[in-house]
């Protein structure tokens, strides 16, 4: 029976029913390890080692190419593959993946050129659709580089109508970076989003990426997910620890998994994460919703993350002090307004921190603590002159940027002790330990108990932020160690290792 493309009006709202991403995509993407370095060589080699090492039979299932595939562009309009890293063009990839039963994809721009420089498909939508179907293209990663400034929601539906005219049931993967809270409007027009920008391979982009998706949990459901990017497990720039917490909250947010490491010569341990059944079950559940952070309290100990929020001179979290030693410190906990791990990059975190404006043994002499509050109310750091920004500018997120003068990088200190921002939000503190969850199918529900702190801590789950009655007794399994660990009632503790998770099923009785 041919598959039937449809738009549908569901409540007055236009919705995508091509009946594919009734659950978050998972396969494998080139770009966060290889970027532009890929090959038909290469590709070929990866296809096989999804099909031969367990991987496949864990559920991933897609072979997704990245940018730098693309070569030129015929008198036509037609796109053809570099013809030296893909000598015998796309097709036969996507042959050799169906012929192992996976299935195949590739990357374009919603632009002129890709990021890399590629010929977009801005304006040859129709062409490109055509072409990739008529290769065996089963998804479309769509970027948003080289736009010419045209509005989103102009340029990304007019690729899912080539799509769809094409018959051929390709997943749509709308790659705007959040630009324009494509959650909002993003299931009328692709399977899923791109919620935030570029992950990396560090605590800090992973953790910033999925707080910055968090907002948007709500509109996620089968058929169209938040995406806050791919995978980084495997690419060496976080422990096993924090591995683990990638992998569980993404599952938890029922965000599309896809593998961004080299799969031919990953370890054991990385293996041992990417296919927990039990983990990536709670992402592939039928139910389709996403889970979110339901609860936050403070260790006490730091750090904890900095972030803006609506403005609340009550809360004790955003009573902040210029101090004359040119710290700026947290009137409730003492801790000082600190540059994540003394990063000096773009988009590097803040956090709160103990005060050590004086200790010269510490990383780049302490001068990671040590702030300029200027004419123009920028606030700079002393370690590299970069400005105190609002991530996207809307937030919640805090960061390190080079300077722009935009009103996302400029701070009033208030009468009131809170520290606001240009874009009418406060400088706010959001705790360490933290209880993300979400329903599962069957009346039981998943939930992971985070600790961002710098030391192993206890972290509650409470019934109550979960969606249970604090009445309600509950079988509790650790889905890592793969075991019940008892009945409870009302909440669940355990000791949390640094960034680490423990992550539980709880199946009411």
């Amino acid at each position: 029976m041919k598959m039937m493309f449809l738009i549908l009006f569901f409540s007055s709202v236009l919705a995508l029913n091509n009946g594919l991403g009734l659950t978050p995509q998972m396969g494998w993407n080139s770009w966060n390890h290889y970027q532009c370095g890929i090959n038909e060589k290469l590709i070929h080699d990866t296809i096989t080692s999804l099909s031969k090492s367990g991987l496949a039979a864990a559920g991933y299932q897609y072979i997704n190419m990245d940018d730098c595939w693309a070569g030129w562009r015929d008198s036509s309009g037609n796109i053809h593959p570099d013809n030296s890293s893909f000598p015998n063009g796309i097709k036969p990839l996507a042959d050799y993946a169906h012929s192992l039963n996976l299935k195949f994809g590739l990357y374009s721009d919603a632009g002129e050129k890709t990021c890399a420089g590629r010929p977009g498909s801005l304006n040859y939508e129709t062409n490109d659709a055509n072409t990739y179907a008529s290769w065996g293209v089963d998804y479309l990663k769509y970027d948003n580089c080289n736009n010419d400034n045209i509005p989103p929601r102009t340029r990304y539906p007019k690729m899912t109508t080539a799509l769809l005219a094409t018959k051929r049931p390709i997943f749509y993967s709308l790659c705007e970076w959040g630009e324009d809270n494509p959650a909002t409007w993003g299931a009328a027009v692709a399977n899923s989003w791109r919620t935030t920008g570029d992950i990396s391979d560090n605590w800090n982009s992973m953790t910033s990426r999925i707080d910055s998706s968090d907002q948007w949990w709500s509109y996620a459901a089968p058929g169209g997910w938040n995406d806050p990017d791919m995978l980084e497990i495997g690419n060496g720039g976080m422990t096993q620890t924090e591995y683990i917490s990638h992998f569980s909250l993404w599952s938890l947010a029922k965000a599309p998994l896809l593998i961004g490491c080299d799969i031919t010569t990953m370890t054991t341990e990385t293996f041992n994460i990417l296919t927990n059944p039990e983990v990536i079950e709670v992402n592939q559940d039928k139910l389709g919703k996403q889970g979110h952070k339901v609860s936050s309290q403070s260790s006490g100990s730091g750090p904890a993350d900095v972030q803006v929020s609506a403005c609340d001179p009550q809360k004790s979290s955003q009573q902040w002090r210029l101090e004359a030693d040119k710290t700026i410190r947290h009137v409730a906990t003492g801790l000082c307004m600190d540059i994540y791990n003394c990063q000096t990059a773009d988009g590097t975190a803040i956090e709160i921190f103990g005060c050590h404006p004086n200790d010269t043994n510490s990383c780049a002499h302490s001068t990671n603590q040590l702030w300029n509050y200027n004419s123009d109310k920028s606030i700079t750091s002393v370690m590299d002159s970069k400005c105190l920004d609002i991530y996207d500018f809307n937030g919640p997120n805090v960061e390190t940027w080079t300077c722009n003068g935009g009103p996302n990088q400029q701070w009033t200190f208030g009468s009131d002790g809170t520290l606001k921002s240009g874009e009418n939000t406060c400088l706010d503190i959001v705790g360490d330990l933290e209880v993300w969850a979400g329903p599962l199918s069957g009346g039981n529900f998943a939930a992971v108990l985070f600790n961002r702190s710098p030391a192993m801590t206890n972290v509650t789950a409470n019934w109550s932020d979960i969606g249970l009655s604090s009445t309600t007794r509950a079988t509790v399994r650790d889905l890592w160690l793969r075991k019940d660990l008892g009945v409870y009632s009302g909440s669940f503790s355990s000791q949390v290792p640094s960034h680490g998770v423990i992550m539980i099923k709880l199946t009411p009785q």
